[in-house]
């Protein structure tokens, strides 16, 4: 018989089992709410995260660099710096467990040179395993070709991958002026925000291959492919072609630039010759120079040898050196002297061998011992005389020859297409006393005359002072670079002489060609009846100063030059032919001591080649 009290039990148990139903219903549909939830926050919500991160392993953006853009001759387009195709082996380093047993087999099997291997170690010590390749060899001969082709099967992570290099085809013919290239730093990739460089991007370090680097490089494109789980290529999704480089046109004649270099014979010094109609550079040589192709990677021998030599040849003398322009300011200081009228051309002095200020005090000695006599300006320039320019610079001041020189550009860059450009010294009395700490005196002045002193000058700067007396006033701003592709480059006028007289340009340039022309000019050797009339002027700048009185000059020289580091600097500059000038030349030889003997030759050969090319080209 059914009892109450097992009714009452029945429904305690209905109950509870209820209460423990709901508790697990209400577990269960907490689990079924998170599990939707997460569900739909993946699938609608973060999808498109997840989508993004899906496509960056699937997806994969390899940028396309452009070749290097070449460097040719303006004249006849030949090639002055190219790209030659080079083989270099890599390995894979993301992930590869076995690299240092690859390396050993490779050593082995291929060889491997210490330098390469060297390099490859330091490669991973320094950057750990951030780069997914790096190379092992950067230039592989055609017998490590061959056996790496053989065994390649053994090394499914190492790879041949072709790539260009730069090659100077002239070698050290055009160095200071087409430079080299180098591994781009950490500076250049962050000042270069609209161009991403490779991790073993080369840039240019030197030269044109510096200044024109923006052009040179062109800009990088892409490719978007479809890559499978193992990093395989399934098929190119998108490409953007890259901008070509731009090609260079030098203004540089080659065998200009070969004649500087045979006569200048080693020796240390630079020659620079331009048109100066133009502004465009014929030539431009630094003595010692070197090969680009050591840091290019294309040619064979010792960097560190250049680096130590004494004789620097990276240093660009042309544009860099700073050197006393010595007798070759003398034109200047006439044509101031003229312009202001504190002489004209029939005013004349005693030259009796040295000057005094006011009659008194130290002697300032010419370099000829018993004086050139009577001389007005036109003879003061074709002998030479010093003593006529001490007197004139004195009656200048030094206040009026440093606002006319400034004219001339002395003191100054030329802007030429060229990074390293000294601006020279041209001396006034704030920079003696800024400089020195001393105030300005008049025997500053009498040496400022003859161009010795504090005063110094670039080649390159000496050049377009030149130019100015060669086009009476128009100088137009020097350039290595006649045109970028199609596009000519114009002409920039760099300065503008104006003169009250203009005549005096003509009594000036008279003057210079004597200089030659004349029996008694101090160039009077390099004179030919039979050829082009051109204008100079000898300069022989003193590097130690003669100050003994009581030996002659020439007893005293004798022991100075005993040491030939003390020997003086060998100048000259001229321009011709006359009386339409297309070239000027400046020629200095480090230490060669005679302007007239060592220098003018060099330019009298630049002068006779340049006009004989000029003619075959006509």
């Amino acid at each position: 018989m059914f009892k109450s009290s097992d009714l009452q039990t029945h429904t305690e148990s209905l109950r509870s089992l209820k209460r423990r139903s709901k508790f697990i219903f209400f577990f269960l549909f907490l689990l079924s709410f998170a599990g939707i939830s997460q569900i739909f926050n993946l699938t609608l919500i973060k999808q498109a995260n997840y989508v993004t991160e899906s496509e960056k392993n699937r997806i994969v953006t390899i940028p396309i660099y452009p070749s290097r853009g070449l460097i040719k001759s303006a004249k006849d387009e030949s090639l002055i710096a190219e790209n030659i195709v080079s083989q270099k082996l890599t390995i894979s380093i993301d992930g590869n467990s076995n690299m240092l047993g690859i390396l050993e087999e490779m050593v082995q099997i291929i060889g491997i040179p210490n330098k390469d291997i060297n390099n490859f170690i330091n490669i991973i010590s320094r950057d750990g395993f951030k780069k997914k390749s790096v190379t092992l060899i950067d230039d592989l001969s055609e017998s490590q070709i061959a056996k790496f082709l053989l065994h390649k099967e053994r090394w499914p992570s190492v790879k041949i991958t072709p790539h260009l290099k730069r090659f100077v085809v002239d070698g050290s013919l055009f160095s200071h002026a087409i430079g080299y290239l180098g591994p781009v730093s950490l500076v250049e990739k962050q000042d270069s925000e609209n161009f991403r460089y490779r991790h073993d991007a080369e840039t240019g370090k030197t030269g044109l291959e510096k200044f024109y680097e923006n052009e040179l490089r062109g800009f990088a494109g892409y490719r978007t492919v479809e890559v499978d789980v193992y990093g395989n290529e399934v098929r190119e999704l998108e490409r953007a072609i890259p901008i070509k480089a731009k090609d260079i046109y030098i203004s540089l004649d080659r065998d200009l630039q070969s004649m500087s270099i045979k006569m200048l014979n080693g020796r240390k010094g630079a020659v620079v010759a331009l048109d100066p109609t133009t502004g465009l550079i014929k030539t431009l040589v630094s003595s010692p120079d070197y090969d680009p192709n050591l840091f290019n990677d294309t040619s064979e021998g010792s960097v560190s040898e250049l680096i130590n030599n004494p004789d620097s040849p990276f240093f660009n003398r042309a544009i860099s050196g700073n050197y006393p322009p010595a007798s070759t300011l003398k034109p200047f200081i006439g044509l101031l002297g003229l312009d202001s009228k504190i002489i004209d051309s029939k005013t004349t002095i005693e030259d009796k061998g040295f000057y005094q200020v006011n009659g008194e005090g130290r002697r300032y000695r010419g370099w000829k011992e018993d004086g050139h006599g009577i001389v007005n300006l036109k003879k003061a320039i074709v002998e030479s005389s010093d003593v006529y320019f001490y007197e004139l610079a004195s009656k200048l001041t030094i206040d009026n020859i440093n606002k006319f020189l400034k004219n001339f550009g002395f003191g100054k860059q030329t802007s030429i297409n060229l990074d390293g450009e000294t601006s020279g010294v041209l001396p006034s009395r704030n920079w003696k006393m800024g400089s020195i700490g001393e105030s300005w005196y008049v025997g500053d002045t009498v040496n400022l005359g003859i161009g010795q002193g504090y005063i110094s000058a670039s080649p390159i700067q000496l050049a377009m002072a030149v130019s100015a007396l060669a086009t009476k006033g128009v100088v137009y701003r020097p350039s290595l670079v006649e045109r970028v592709d199609d596009q000519k480059l114009s002409r920039h006028v760099l300065f503008n002489v104006e003169l009250e007289d203009k005549s005096n340009w003509k009594k000036i340039e008279e003057s210079m060609v004597g200089v030659i022309s004349a029996w008694n000019g101090t160039a009077h050797n390099i004179h030919n009846t039979n050829g082009i009339v051109f204008a100079g002027k000898t300069g022989t700048a003193q590097i130690k100063s003669l100050t003994e009185e009581d030996l002659t000059v020439q007893e005293e020289y004798e022991d100075v030059r005993k040491d030939i580091k003390n020997r003086d600097h060998a100048i000259f500059v001229s321009y011709g032919p006359i009386p339409n000038p297309n070239l000027v030349v400046v020629v200095i030889v480090e230490n060669g001591e005679s302007g007239s003997a060592v220098a003018a030759p060099i330019a009298k050969s630049l002068f006779d080649l340049y006009q004989k090319l000029n003619k075959e080209d006509a």
